[in-house]
């Protein structure tokens, strides 16, 4: 994947924050629509992926209006944090994305799962400080 193709994929995937009380982010991703068709599978990952970050609690994806609901304990983490991880997961997805030949690629979704697991599992920041 190209620069270009990165920035556009980036530019899709940038919250917005809608609303922000302590526990409850509700990010909105204005211009989700953009991307291609082949995305739309992936979605039900988002889910997997912000719960991975120590203190959230629960995520609820709107897919048709294109915002995510995180709940989460705050003082385990913060909203920043939980914006920090999506720039994690989406600069890690755009990393594995240009490493890989997707095109003579034979693992099944289950291993590309793991391998996007594996690598955020060592980007995960550390537990907020009391």
């Amino acid at each position: 994947m190209g620069r270009i193709e990165n920035g556009f994929v980036r530019y899709c995937l940038k919250p917005a924050v809608s609303c922000n009380l302590p526990g409850r982010l509700r990010m909105t991703f204005r211009s989700y629509k953009l991307l291609p068709k082949e995305a739309l599978p992936y979605l039900h990952y988002i889910r997997d992926v912000l719960t991975m970050l120590p203190g959230v609690t629960d995520v609820q994806i709107n897919p048709r209006i294109g915002t995510v609901l995180v709940l989460y304990d705050p003082e385990t983490t913060a909203s920043r944090q939980i914006l920090r991880w999506v720039d994690i997961v989406v600069d890690t997805g755009l990393e594995l994305a240009g490493e890989m030949d997707w095109q003579h690629m034979a693992a099944d979704e289950a291993d590309l799962e793991r391998m996007v697991r594996s690598r955020l599992i060592l980007r995960l920041p550390q537990a907020k400080e009391g």
